[in-house]
């Protein structure tokens, strides 16, 4: 969650041999964070856990196609923070 706004995101995954099959979000907050969620979500369906954990702040930042003020940084990659630990949490488990 982001503090500053109230933001809150998860994240529920579906993982099978390794590969994000199905990914879906839920949460409130402002429409920054809640849009970085949805283009992530869309991006990382059929991506490997692998490469999931390889996607970058500027990847989050370059996929809204905005300018973020410093101040609503958090709010765009709060997903990602998400994502980054449900992709570490799951990298042993395939049945999530």
């Amino acid at each position: 969650d982001n503090p500053l706004c109230g933001d809150v995101v998860g994240m529920d995954f579906r993982v099978q041999d390794g590969v994000i099959s199905d990914i879906r979000f839920h949460g409130r907050g402002c429409a920054i964070s809640q849009a970085s969620a949805s283009l992530l979500t869309e991006r990382l369906k059929g991506m490997s856990l692998e490469e999931a954990k390889k996607v970058s702040k500027d990847d989050v930042l370059g996929e809204l196609g905005i300018d973020i003020s410093p101040a609503r940084i958090k709010c765009a990659l709060l997903s990602l923070k998400v994502l980054k630990v449900g992709a570490y949490g799951l990298a042993g488990d395939d049945e999530e």
